[in-house]
């Protein structure tokens, strides 16, 4: 797996539990968003379907291996929220185990992928035990999740999870300026640095613009602190693409919050520590309050209307908050 070359050693854990038949029939990847689960995750589906894995590698050749990329694989099976809902729900579970516990098309096994597996509701996660139990043979179930906590734990005891770590900095930054040769290098690094070291979340920010949209971000509320009184101004962007602009107001506020504290935060610089006790729980209720706003990105409700009251306690920060640098 060379693209992600992080992966390297998770994928050759995955091929020594399969040869010594450890690897449980439900593995369950975790993990934030943006260290390659999910790759991860599509290479063990093809390695278990493919029928003729060669030095512990999918073949790319067998009729397996070229079904799968095309979607018309007989023997795998997803698993997600329908378009425009927001949970897994009990009957989608039915028919996916009905349908992955049939005898397999090709002769090879059948795999079943969950993700976001924390989607499931209740019901729906109640519905899959009997599988996580009772297996069928040669039936695989592959789960993906953010947030695994948000599974019940009848769930999470019957799958084996297969946590994926954020890799160590040097590789991650060799990745990024691989595929970013032309970006500014101290660009890159506080890319990686606010994506808490995700370097594919890094790498989206900087393919398609989100750094400089979340930095956009930054200096509007850098200039609300400055100027603590007059008409909040509410950039139409913001509320044209409130899954992009929630998620970076949730992050700011974590920043100031943190150079409040110890006087420093990456894409704000250095500052003087605050000695107010108020002031941190002001911010906290700000980034709180940023984080349900992500939350409800995708609900129509009116985000302008939230995001002018956020805004307006934020600005009332001002004189308390150094402004970035």
């Amino acid at each position: 797996m060379s693209v992600l070359p992080w992966l390297d050693s998770e994928r050759d854990a995955l091929n020594a539990a399969l040869t010594a038949d450890r690897l449980g029939h439900a593995p369950m990847f975790t993990g934030s968003a943006g260290v390659g689960k999910r790759a991860l995750a599509d290479w063990l589906v093809e390695r278990l379907l493919c029928l003729d894995v060669t030095d512990g590698e999918p073949c790319g050749a067998c009729e397996s291996c070229r079904l799968l990329p095309g979607g018309t694989h007989p023997d795998f099976f997803r698993l997600s929220p329908e378009p425009d809902k927001k949970e897994i729900r009990v009957d989608q579970v039915r028919e996916f185990i009905e349908s992955v516990t049939l005898t397999a098309s090709l002769g090879g096994a059948r795999v079943g992928r969950i993700d976001p597996a924390d989607r499931m509701n209740r019901n729906a996660a109640n519905a899959l035990l009997k599988t996580l139990e009772e297996p069928a043979d040669g039936v695989w179930l592959v789960l993906v999740t953010d947030r695994p906590d948000r599974l019940p734990v009848t769930v999470r005891s019957r799958c084996q999870l297969r946590p994926v770590a954020v890799p160590p900095r040097e590789l991650a930054e060799r990745w990024l300026a691989e595929r970013h040769s032309s970006a500014d290098p101290d660009l890159r690094t506080l890319a990686l640095a606010l994506a808490d070291g995700a370097p594919r979340v890094a790498d989206g920010w900087l393919a398609d613009d989100g750094l400089a949209r979340g930095l956009a971000i930054r200096d509007h509320l850098g200039r609300l602190l400055q100027s603590g009184s007059g008409g909040v101004e509410l950039p139409a962007e913001w509320v044209e693409s409130p899954e992009v602009a929630w998620p970076w107001l949730a992050r700011w506020t974590a920043a100031w919050m943190k150079r409040a504290r110890i006087g420093r935060a990456d894409g704000l610089g250095p500052s003087a520590v605050s000695d107010d006790p108020t002031l941190f729980d002001r911010l906290e209720a700000l980034w709180q309050d940023a984080l349900q706003g992500r939350n409800l990105a995708s609900d129509p409700i009116r985000h302008d209307w939230l995001m002018l009251e956020w805004l307006a306690r934020w600005r009332a920060l001002a004189g308390q908050l150094p402004v970035a640098e």
